[in-house]
């Protein structure tokens, strides 16, 4: 009797090690986008990405959740390798797309353009998705979703669509839907650049407030330089698809050691 095909579980060395990113390569449209990167991120911190426009961010953040799959390398989270099964004969495949959504299902994903259901109200968007995927009941699962409601300053918008939302407070409704699903990674791709200053500030207030209580590992892109050296734990400095630069607010945003950051820094600062 054939056995069915595994998840690739990988013993981990570093038992508070969330991410571990090896050699990670990317190609879309015929050019290389990422070119071996290696990435690791433990429990509780929270890591800012940063670099110019094209530099491979958002590609390496889709990498870690399994909505890109690899050119080489590997991804790891909490032991698991993302977007790949070993199959009954020993090989290593592309997993299929039901496997992919189990192993998202501890990745909490906060998309630029919020993405919400426009037919739901803001309580029903982050209900939804613990009814359904995880299977929780529809009495807790209301409950929880009106107490992240709270949290992130909606608690008068429940029964509010998308539609008569502003943009941050859509996005406030979109992280409550990530926390919901209780992930043990938080990933944020530039969530703050569909909005105008004062959206912005609202929705960073959120994400310090998270990062504030220690107990959710985050990874974010942003061009946000003063939430980077107020919020983050540590600094990754990201340029044509390599990482450049590593350290902490500090050591990054005062003493940058390489060109290709001093010329992004000079650009934002």
């Amino acid at each position: 009797m054939m056995r069915e095909a595994a998840v690739l579980n990988i013993p981990q060395e570093n038992a508070d090690r969330v991410v571990h990113a090896t050699g990670v390569k990317k190609v879309l449209g015929g050019k290389l986008i990422l070119r071996g990167v290696d990435f690791d991120v433990n429990r509780g911190e929270v890591v800012v990405l940063l670099g110019p426009s094209g530099a491979g961010k958002t590609t390496l953040l889709r990498t870690l959740n399994g909505l890109e799959s690899l050119d080489g390398g590997q991804v790891t989270i909490s032991g698991q390798r993302i977007g790949y099964i070993e199959t009954a004969h020993g090989a290593v495949r592309r997993a299929p797309e039901r496997v992919l959504a189990r192993q998202r299902r501890d990745i909490g994903f906060v998309f630029q353009h919020f993405n919400l259901y426009p037919h739901m109200t803001a309580l029903e968007n982050i209900w939804h998705a613990p009814v359904r995927v995880l299977k929780k009941p529809k009495s807790e699962a209301v409950e929880e979703a009106r107490a992240l409601l709270t949290r992130v300053g909606l608690a008068d918008r429940a029964d509010a669509h998308p539609s008569g939302l502003s943009g941050g407070q859509q996005q406030r409704v979109a992280i409550a839907r990530a926390l919901a699903m209780h992930p043990k990674l938080m990933l944020f791709d530039e969530p703050t650049s569909a909005l105008d200053p004062e959206m912005t500030g609202e929705v960073l207030r959120v994400m310090r407030d998270l990062a504030a209580g220690g107990q959710i590992t985050m990874i974010v892109v942003t061009h946000e330089i003063s939430f980077a050296r107020q919020v983050a734990s540590r600094l990754v400095v990201m340029a044509d698809g390599q990482v450049v630069e590593t350290g902490t607010p500090h050591e990054i945003l005062d003493h940058p050691s390489t060109s290709r950051t001093q010329e992004f820094l000079a650009k934002v600062a």
